[in-house]
């Protein structure tokens, strides 16, 4: 039998619903910025081409973190690495399990 050190999970959307937009809406919050549907267009229009470039080793995770609040961090004059640690922490907080998942106690 293989014995393994570590064994890892795709949470999202595997095992639970995260809305991003909701997230991004709570995280600015923060920033007293009230984040529209036109701006989430516009972050997406930046955060989905990162995803296909870091799929595709163009990129790295961090280059990612950093690049899709790049425009953000420069408009708030916060770091954008601070903006995507508050983003996680923000759909940690509204994220849930999807319907028909069970989790054991």
């Amino acid at each position: 039998m293989m014995k393994w050190d570590w064994i890892f999970f795709d949470a999202d959307e595997t095992l639970f619903t995260f809305d991003s937009f909701t997230g991004l809406q709570r995280m600015f919050l923060d920033y007293s910025v009230t984040f529209t549907a036109e701006d989430f267009q516009d972050y997406q229009a930046v955060n989905k081409p990162l995803w296909v470039d870091y799929q595709n080793g163009a990129i790295t995770s961090l280059q990612l973190q950093h690049a899709r609040f790049q425009s953000w961090a420069e408009r708030l004059n916060v770091a954008p690495g601070l903006l995507n640690d508050a983003f996680i922490n923000a759909m940690a907080e509204i994220c849930s399990p999807l319907a028909g998942r069970r989790f054991a106690a």
